[in-house]
Formats: structure tokens, C-alpha cells, sequence
């Protein structure tokens, strides 16, 4: 059973709208406009004509409909027995998160869980969070650790908790002359010579559009694609840097880095957990969600 193409054609078949079903399933329109095709060679006939701006359903389309609706159904279903099964054996608990929670947040959230639940497994993807979205809503994971709320209009099945606010600091070496202060003034930011990640990044829009609204100037000497790379720069003097402060705890903590708050800046970045309203009744991510939530709380209360 291809449930990718049936899927594309059932969710077509409702919104009437390739492009609002291209949006619902995280895919791009030529690639929902693919996956009707395909379907419709497999049959040999058209499945949709077009009247005025809506999709509507040929007759073929028509009688295929309820058994496109049944095959999904069953796959769904074969989806929750196989992994209910896995649940009751191993209590594994499928996790998917971005790269700033996923790298910095969770290892120490998941050795805190194991040492409570010993018998507990886990599976993790690190991905981008669009994709950690369709991945909650495609029933591939059972929870999402995020660097934002959710935002797709398909969600609505999700529920989403604010974990944490995390401050942006500035990150310098032990050679930096702002090594060994306790705060940093915004100003003192003009003249200093930035590593920073590429500006599609959240982080480095924040922090350009904060010092420019104040009139500030903001001079990037280095653009490096890797956090990590970025840290070891700044590590070797070669400039400074502005992440979360989740992002150099490690580094902080062993003397490496020092992580410095910036009087003015009052920029954060949110961490979110967002799941399925239905898998908050297996026992194992029911648990897992109380215990992350709970984590968060008695660490830093969330405004």
C-alpha cells in the first residue's frame, strides 16, 4: 500500500485545494500534484477535474475515495498496535527536536528521565522543526522538543507547553576584554568583532534587528554555518558571540567560555514540547511529558 500517494489524494479530496493540502502535509505543491499523478496512472483515469478555483472528484475519484479513507485507516491503526506493542515491551518513547534543544537540552533531560525510569528506551531524530511537526502529525513520533511554537494551521491536534525562555548572552574568551565582567552594555556591542551563524538563522535576526532598532552598529567578521565551530573560534580569540545560554553551559562550566548577560538586549529564544493530544494516553509518553514539564518547572519557571 503506497500511503504517501493515498494519503495526497484523500487530503486533496477534502480541502479541494492542491495547495492547501500541500500546506496541511508539509510537502510542496508539484509534489502533491506528483503523487495524484502517479495515482491516477495506477488506475488509468482521472481522479479530479477542476471547476471554477476547487478540485472536485471524477466518478472514479468518487468510488475511490471511502477505500483510500479505509486504507489509511488501517495503516493508522497498524501504526498505534506495532507500536503500543514496542511501548509494552521496551517503553520506548519516540522523540524528535531541533538542533538547539536536541544537541544542548536533551542529553542531560534524558539521563535525569533514565535514572527514574530504568527501564525506559528512547529514539531520537534531530531535524529542523517544519519537519518535526509533519513527524507528530504523520504519528512517526510521539513528542517534539522545539525552538518555537508550532505554527502550521494543521496542528490542531497538537498541544503545545512553553518550557523555558532562553537568554541570549554573549559569548567571549578568557583573552577578550570583557572577560571576567558581570554584564555587558548594549553599546559596548558596536565596536566589537562578531562570529556569527548565517542570517537565516533565528538568532542572528533577533540580535541584528534588536541593535538596529536602537541604532547600533553590528560588525560580523566571521559567518560560520556550525554552532560548534563558531564556540571554538570564540574559544581561540577571534572574536565573540551572542547564542542561548543553554548553547555554552558545557563550555562555561569547564572554564572554556565565558557567557556574559547584555544589559538591554532582552532577547530569548522559547523551548517548546509539543504532542498529540491522543498520545498523551499511552503510559510511557504520559510519563515522559509530566516528567519534562515538571523538569522545566522546578528549574525555571516560565513566565
Amino acid at each position: 500500500m503506497d500511503v504517501v500517494k493515498f494519503r495526497a489524494f484523500y487530503t486533496v479530496a477534502k480541502l479541494k485545494n492542491i495547495s492547501k493540502a500541500a500546506e496541511q502535509l508539509y510537502y510542496t505543491q508539484p509534489a502533491v500534484s506528483a503523487q495524484i499523478r502517479e495515482l491516477e496512472n495506477s488506475y488509468g483515469t482521472r481522479l479530479f477535474r477542476r471547476v471554477g478555483q476547487r478540485l472536485e472528484l471524477t466518478a472514479a475519484g468518487v468510488e475511490l475515495l471511502p477505500y483510500a479513507e479505509r486504507l489509511l485507516n488501517v495503516f493508522e491503526e497498524s501504526l498505534n498496535v506495532v507500536h503500543d506493542a514496542v511501548d509494552a515491551a521496551g517503553r520506548l518513547v519516540r522523540i524528535g527536536a531541533s538542533s538547539m534543544p536536541g544537541i544542548h537540552l536533551l542529553p542531560a533531560l534524558l539521563a535525569a528521565y533514565r535514572e527514574k525510569h530504568r527501564d525506559s528506551s528512547f529514539s531520537l531524530q534531530i531535524t529542523g522543526a517544519n519537519r518535526i511537526e509533519q513527524l507528530l502529525t504523520s504519528n512517526e513520533i510521539d513528542v517534539g522538543i522545539l525552538g518555537r511554537a508550532a505554527r502550521s494551521r494543521s496542528t490542531s491536534r497538537l498541544t503545545g507547553v512553553l518550557l523555558m525562555k532562553d537568554p541570549l548572552v554573549a559569548v567571549v574568551s578568557h583573552q577578550h576584554q570583557f572577560a571576567g565582567r558581570k554584564t555587558i552594555q548594549l553599546a559596548e556591542l558596536s565596536d566589537q568583532s562578531f562570529i556569527m551563524p548565517s542570517r537565516e538563522l533565528l538568532t542572528r535576526k533577533a540580535v541584528e534587528e534588536r541593535l538596529r532598532a536602537l541604532g547600533l552598529g553590528f560588525s560580523v567578521t566571521l559567518e560560520v554555518s556550525n554552532t560548534e565551530a563558531i564556540k571554538r573560534m570564540v574559544i581561540h580569540n577571534l572574536g565573540m558571540t551572542i547564542l542561548c545560554a543553554s548553547m555554552v553551559q558545557t563550555e562555561a562550566s569547564c572554564g572554556w567560555l565565558e557567557a556574559i548577560p547584555v544589559t538591554g538586549l532582552n532577547l530569548h529564544r522559547n523551548v517548546w514540547l509539543a504532542y498529540p493530544d491522543d498520545k498523551a494516553e499511552l503510559p510511557a509518553v504520559r510519563e515522559f511529558i509530566d516528567f519534562v514539564v515538571s523538569h522545566f518547572a522546578a528549574e525555571e519557571p516560565v513566565e
